[in-house]
Order: C-alpha cells, then sequence, then structure tokens
C-alpha cells in the first residue's frame, strides 16, 4: 500500500506517526508522495495547498483533523486570495519571533478540500466517519516513544493513571498553562487567583515559564508539561470553544500528571472520560460558583483525594472504540474496501 501525507504541519514526519504504525501493523506500507493509493490530508493551517496537486488522482482521501474542524465529504475549499497572511510566513522557525506569534495567534480559520473518509472530534452519524480526538494521538499504542516534532512524548497506555508525574506529592496549588488567552481562561485565572495564587506559563501571562520553551526548543515540550503540572494539585485546561465532541490533549496531560483537571469543554466530555475525576465549568452556572466548589474540594483532603485516586477512564480502562484495533477495522471494512 503506497501513502502520502498533504498538507501536515513542517515537522511531520512521514514513516514516524499514528497512521503510519496502525497500517504497516496489517499492511506492507510504503510512503509515496507522488502515487499514492491513499492520501491522509490535514487541515493546512500553513497554506501549503499541496492538495491542489492532487485534485484529479484518484487516491482515496482521508482526512484528519487535531483541531476541531468538521470533514468536508463534497466540496472543496481554499483561500480565495492567495495573499491571506501564512502560518508559515516570515518568522517561521523561529518560535521567539513577533511576524510568528502574530501569524500563529491570529491566524486560526483554516481551509482545506474534499475528501472521502474522515477521522475527526466530530460526532457525527455518516458511515465515512470515524470520531477520533486528538487526546487518543497523545498515547504511545506502538511503543515508539515520540512521534517527532507533534508530539515529540508519548505516554503508554498502562501508564496513563499509574507513573511517576502522578505519583509526585503535589506541593503547589494551581497551574494555568496556555498560549491563547481567551476571555473564560482569563477570568477563571483571576478569580481563582483570588482564592490562592494561580501559577501561570505561556505567553498571555507576563510571567513564569513561556509557551515558546516547549515547542521543541528545549526539548520535548509534552514532556516538559508533564513535569511542571506534576507538582500541582489542580491544573486549568480549558479548551479554547466548546464544540461536541471536540477534546483536546489538554485534560488528557491534566490528569496524566496527577492533578485535578479544572475543564471547560461540551459535555461530551463524559464520554471520553470518567467525570469523576475532574471538574468542568459547564456544570456550573458561572465561573464564581466553580471556583468556590473548587475552594471546597481544595479545603476537603477526603474530597479532594476522592478526584485525585479516580482514573482517567471509566474503570482505568481505555475504551474499545478508541484503542488501534478498531481504528484499524475502519480502515478495512470502509476506507479500503
Amino acid at each position: 500500500m503506497k501513502i502520502a501525507f498533504v498538507d501536515f504541519w513542517p515537522d511531520f514526519q512521514r514513516k514516524n506517526n499514528y497512521f503510519y504504525y496502525l497500517l504497516q501493523s496489517a499492511y506492507d506500507v510504503e510512503v509515496d508522495q507522488e502515487n499514492p493509493d491513499l492520501i491522509f490530508l490535514h487541515t493546512d493551517s500553513y497554506r501549503f495547498l499541496g492538495r491542489k496537486d492532487y485534485v484529479n488522482h484518484p487516491a482515496t482521501r482521508v482526512f484528519w483533523a487535531m483541531e476541531g474542524e468538521p470533514p468536508l465529504f463534497d466540496a472543496d475549499t481554499y483561500p480565495p486570495d492567495p495573499s491571506i497572511i501564512t502560518r508559515g510566513g516570515v518568522g517561521y522557525g523561529d518560535p521567539t519571533s513577533a511576524a510568528t506569534r502574530a501569524t500563529n495567534d491570529s491566524d486560526r480559520k483554516y481551509y482545506y478540500g474534499r475528501c472521502d473518509f474522515a477521522l475527526t472530534h466530530e460526532i457525527m452519524d455518516d458511515s465515512r466517519h470515524y470520531r477520533f480526538p486528538y487526546w487518543v494521538y497523545h498515547i504511545d499504542w506502538f511503543g515508539v516513544g515520540n512521534y517527532g516534532g507533534e508530539p515529540n512524548f508519548l505516554i503508554s497506555p498502562h501508564r496513563v493513571h499509574a507513573n511517576e508525574y502522578h505519583d509526585t506529592p503535589k506541593t503547589k496549588f494551581c497551574a494555568h498553562m496556555v498560549s491563547n488567552p481567551t476571555q473564560n481562561r482569563l477570568q477563571a485565572h483571576q478569580k481563582l487567583s483570588q482564592y490562592k495564587p494561580v501559577d501561570g506559563y505561556g505567553n498571555c501571562f507576563g510571567s513564569g515559564v513561556s509557551m515558546n520553551a516547549f515547542h521543541g526548543v528545549n526539548g520535548p515540550w509534552e514532556k516538559q508539561k508533564l513535569e511542571i503540572l506534576k507538582d500541582y494539585r489542580f491544573s486549568i485546561c480549558f479548551e479554547h470553544k466548546v464544540r461536541a465532541g471536540y477534546h483536546s490533549e489538554k485534560l488528557f496531560h491534566a490528569k496524566v500528571a496527577g492533578t485535578i483537571p479544572i475543564y471547560w469543554g461540551h459535555k461530551s466530555i463524559e464520554d471520553d472520560f470518567n467525570k469523576k475525576c475532574f471538574i468542568n465549568l459547564v456544570d456550573y452556572s458561572s465561573i464564581d460558583e466553580m471556583v468556590e466548589y473548587i475552594k471546597y474540594v481544595d479545603s476537603n483532603e477526603d474530597v479532594y483525594q476522592s478526584y485525585a485516586n479516580e482514573p482517567l477512564f471509566v474503570d482505568n480502562v481505555i475504551p474499545d472504540r478508541f484503542r488501534p484495533e478498531s481504528v484499524l477495522k475502519f480502515f478495512q471494512e470502509t476506507v479500503l474496501k
């Protein structure tokens, strides 16, 4: 089987990623960018527009979205104006560059084309689609340790709940690691800090560790993230939007590190994870009400430990639908049929 990866991020490794290893477990796989049988398409956030080279190619197209973007089964869309600012513009490759920060932080709309099948966060009733939230991509299903640039550190499925991060004594109150300062994130940070100081890490905070330090500059940023979070009782891990099915790596990392995640995201998160192990803003009428509950949990050690001891997954078992053998079955019975 010949496969190609089109419109992914610049340091994406075509022979070191989830989908390469997944198909390699059942097929003789070769990466062939010129004449593939199967094309994996991403959201093209850097505007490479590589998909245009395959408009008339007969290969089957599979769309995979890291962010909460729906698939397009019946249409092609690209930027109407080639002068639109791109994330791969001036300053790319230097994470301290103001130009890089400007394009990365402001250029949030994605352009991508038609696909035949898709694996995304979406909850949808369509046989061409398989729900594949981004947190699944951060588990080391194939025992490879990392996927190079993104992510460059993976956690074994056997170490999600029992690991050195989870077992570290929690000597600090709350961390908030974020680079995109949405209103809810800032309000939660400010209001909770009125109870006890919340340590902020990221470009939107005036102090603490910059997020620039995590993105491959000083080593695997996911591992550095866990090393920081492991000392905290709580961590704020809000999504940047609430969309059914959209659940990134944020809560996953927070819980793997042994913190109690303070989350903001759709109630569908309870279909993925054990609702007894985290606090979700959508369950409260306001941020103030949620903060009062966090204060209650923090001041009652038995209640705190009841959250801390709950595993990320119900009964500490990762649901079958997220395991590679189930995803492979979708390819075998639907995509490659």
